[in-house]
């Protein structure tokens, strides 16, 4: 494998740069022509909401780091008593502290 040169490495960055702000320009002059409430707004809410759940998923089943030295069965519990506790009380903050209470408890007896 052969190293990048200096403007190599910079071309490489600016054409990043260039692919990125080309979809962000594109974005911000549909975004007044596409109403808030119409049917492309909620498909791409749902696009979005389905990659964030597919990208956590995938952290959760196929961890890498320091998260993959734990078990499965250690981080669903983590997972179930979050969610439990956020069926009951709908509090986020209260929910993320027990589930990752229990997932260090899991940690520590399982």
């Amino acid at each position: 494998m052969e190293d990048y040169s200096f403007c190599e490495s910079w071309l490489a960055v600016l054409c990043a740069i260039l692919g990125t702000m080309i979809w962000r320009v594109a974005g911000v002059m549909l975004a007044s022509r596409i109403p808030a409430e119409g049917p492309i707004m909620g498909w791409v809410n749902t696009m979005a909401y389905a990659l964030v759940a597919a990208v956590l998923l995938l952290i959760f089943v196929h961890p890498i780091g320091v998260l993959a030295t734990t078990k499965l069965d250690q981080r669903v519990i983590g997972l179930a008593a979050g969610l439990l506790m956020m069926f009951i009380t709908r509090r986020l903050i209260l929910s993320l502290f027990c589930g990752v209470s229990a997932f260090a408890l899991a940690i520590e007896l399982i």
